[in-house]
Formats: structure tokens, C-alpha cells, sequence
């Protein structure tokens, strides 16, 4: 039977579910945000690291899982082994990695761009100071839950 191969986006989709949603996130003001910045940044730089190694393992594992004989027939090769067990070992990295981001009770929306939210309190009620991979170390911008980066407002 042919094994079932995730492509790049589903499987990054599915590592930025979050397991259990907690009825009560942990809120950050901007100066415990800001305090986790460099620590946030080191690490999304690692998880850009392993998205962009997770693309060409899984392109590598596709590539080489079927070979087109001569008859037509196709069949898996052995090197499909080597090249699907790193990518299975990259995917791993990725979401322990960000496993960890949210562990700290940061939203990582997107690895590639590194944007990422502190649930935060404004007025009573539950809001997202935003920041991205490469914006200064500190924190400029929020944006109402539903709004997401399109909504950014400066602080």
C-alpha cells in the first residue's frame, strides 16, 4: 500500500494546533513580553531553521519514496527510508520546538514570517500584543483577538 506522505503546509498546520485549549491563557504586559523577546527570537530562528529543513526532507522523501520502472509499475526504493526518517526526525525538532514557544503561552502564528502574539489584558478584556521576526526587540503593536496582523494597532 502506498504510505501516506503530509505535505509541507498540513504539516506545519497541524504542528501549530494547539493540544488542549486552556479556558484561561496566561497574559504578559508588555515589559514580560518584551523580557522574553530575545529568548523568543533565538528560538523562532531555530524553528525557521527546521521549517525550511522540513520542506526539503519532505520534498527528498517524496521524490525518492516511487520509482517509475520501465513497466510503469511503481515501487518504493530504499533510500525513501533514509530520506522519510529525517524528515520524521526534522518534524519531530519542529514541534518540540514549538511545543516550547507555547508552553511559554505564546501564540505562534506563522514560523516562516515569525509572527507571534502575547495574550495580554487592555481595558478588561483579552488582546494580542503582536510582534514579528526582525521587527526591534520590542513590542509596538497589539491587535484585538479576532483581528489577527491585520488589525494592528500601535501601542
Amino acid at each position: 500500500s502506498k504510505p501516506h506522505v503530509v505535505g509541507i503546509v498540513g504539516a506545519v498546520g497541524d504542528l501549530l494546533q494547539p493540544g488542549a485549549v486552556e479556558p484561561h491563557p496566561r497574559t504578559f504586559t508588555r515589559e514580560e513580553a518584551e523580557g522574553l523577546l530575545p529568548e523568543v527570537d533565538r528560538l523562532l530562528g531555530q524553528a525557521q531553521t527546521l521549517r525550511a529543513r522540513l520542506g526539503t526532507a519532505e520534498q527528498a522523501a517524496q521524490s525518492e519514496q516511487w520509482t517509475v520502472r520501465s513497466n510503469g509499475k511503481v515501487h518504493p526504493e530504499a533510500t525513501a527510508e533514509t530520506a522519510e526518517t529525517t524528515r520524521r526526525t526534522v518534524a519531530r525538532q519542529l514541534r518540540a520546538l514549538l511545543e516550547r514557544l507555547q508552553g511559554l503561552g505564546i501564540v505562534v502564528r506563522d514560523v516562516e514570517s515569525g509572527l507571534i502574539d502575547f495574550p495580554s489584558v487592555r481595558d478588561g478584556r483579552i488582546i494580542h500584543l503582536c510582534w514579528r521576526r526582525g521587527e526591534p526587540l520590542e513590542i509596538r503593536w497589539w491587535h484585538e483577538v479576532a483581528a489577527g496582523f491585520a488589525g494592528r494597532q500601535p501601542l
